[in-house]
């Protein structure tokens, strides 16, 4: 199975070809199918919005060199 990224870029990339062949024709069929691509895409980029944000959510927040080095300090203080 491919990850959420890959599916989002294969489908932005059908998107174009899609969205080339509505603009040279611009037909009802053409205007669906484009539709419902960017429907798909739509959904793609919530999952994949939910993946960064999880990631996100388990790394440590460092604000800066400073604070991270701060945060060193205390931790090298504290084990003494």
């Amino acid at each position: 199975m491919e990850d959420a990224h890959t599916s989002l870029m294969r489908k932005v990339h059908e998107y174009y070809k899609l969205h080339q062949r509505w603009q040279a024709r611009q037909t009802h069929v053409a205007g669906i199918e484009l539709r419902r691509l960017l429907a798909e895409i739509r959904d793609l980029t919530i999952t994949r919005r939910e993946e960064i944000q999880a990631i996100r959510a388990t790394k440590p927040k460092v604000k800066s060199p400073k604070y991270k080095e701060s945060l060193l300090k205390d931790q090298k203080a504290n084990k003494n």
